[in-house]
């Protein structure tokens, strides 16, 4: 429902109340959400931090957001009411989901939220709270990059860049689950972890050189797939490991690359993640078959959401930083 101060009973949540930076992050009394038809009030009990988080907090008006408004896109929690019409979830349901990313039904960083029941999947039961609400937006993002954009197949070199991070840690597993020889860029210190994550080769971004690196492993059979998940140079520099034809999906590209992607025939795919229950389901498949796991950074109450915010700003996170709403 629109966001009102007006509401009532009153919850705890995060407030941004102007674009700008993390100190505009409020944790403050709040209007609880009341339940509407097709929709699940759903009590949350953890809720992650994403970069879209943080993009928006600078200045969402991209998207059509105006403060004051309440950010977050993941959450895992319980259904406290299921709306009229609602035939998948009752009352006590464990969910887990990533919500529509308008004003009116974004806001997970807070105690209490509304989302369709239609973006909302049982809650792996192998999975805590706090490891369900990693998952959504990640995970969906990454298996929409290698499958239905990048087309990924059985057999080949994909180079996927930042791999200790929320999408990246989640890319390797699914790119080696789907029989793949995996190539990552991250720190040296990360080496071990995505290592263990299924990485066939690590190449450490900050002092190797990435195409003397990449060819090392591939020799001249050159790259099918490439996966940015950090813009900048990083696609430009990609695309001359690819082979003639091959693709490259990025969530993060500026525009400086086509010339060079259009004259080797190369399919850049630009992903901006479309929220389905379908994708949701594929990954808490692949969970129940223990082929996909999060990586947690670290665990942070709601009301530290001002230090989630620049931790995450800052670089280096592995995996996700989720925060922790209510004790389960």
């Amino acid at each position: 429902m629109p966001f009102s101060l007006r509401q009532n009973p009153q919850m705890k949540a995060v407030v941004l109340e102007a674009f700008g930076d993390p100190d505009h992050l409020v944790y403050r009394a709040h209007g609880k959400p009341r339940v509407e038809p097709g929709m699940l009030l759903v009590k949350v009990m953890a809720a992650s931090v994403n970069p879209l988080d943080c993009k928006l907090r600078q200045d969402g008006s991209w998207a059509g957001l105006a403060p004051p408004l309440i950010l977050g896109s993941d959450a895992a929690g319980i259904v406290e009411e299921a709306g009229p019409g609602c035939t998948r979830f009752r009352s006590g349901d464990e969910v887990c989901y990533t919500s529509a990313p308008d004003k009116r039904y974004m806001g997970t960083y807070a105690e209490y939220h509304l989302v369709h029941e239609d973006l909302a999947v049982h809650k792996p039961p192998a999975l805590s709270f706090i490891e369900a609400a990693s998952l959504p937006l990640a995970g969906c993002t990454a298996w929409q990059a290698l499958f239905d954009r990048g087309h990924l197949r059985l057999g080949e070199t994909i180079l996927i860049h930042a791999g200790a991070g929320g999408v990246g840690s989640l890319a390797i597993q699914m790119a080696k689950a789907a029989g793949t020889r995996v190539l990552t860029t991250c720190r040296k210190t990360n080496r071990d972890l995505v290592a263990n994550l299924g990485a066939d080769a690590v190449i450490d971004y900050r002092v190797e050189d990435l195409t003397r690196a990449v060819q090392s492993v591939v020799g001249s059979e050159a790259l099918d797939l490439v996966f940015d998940t950090v813009g900048g140079q990083v696609v430009a520099d990609s695309l001359k490991l690819l082979k003639p034809g091959g693709r490259i999906v990025s969530i993060a590209a500026s525009n400086s690359v086509l010339g060079t992607a259009y004259r080797k025939n190369i399919d850049l795919h630009l992903v901006y993640l479309e929220r389905s229950r379908v994708l949701m389901e594929q990954l808490t498949a692949l969970v129940a078959r223990g082929t996909l796991h999060p990586v947690i950074d670290s665990v942070m109450p709601l009301d530290r959401v001002r230090e989630a915010h620049k931790r995450l700003e800052a670089g280096g996170v592995r995996g996700k930083i989720v925060l922790r709403v209510a004790e389960a």
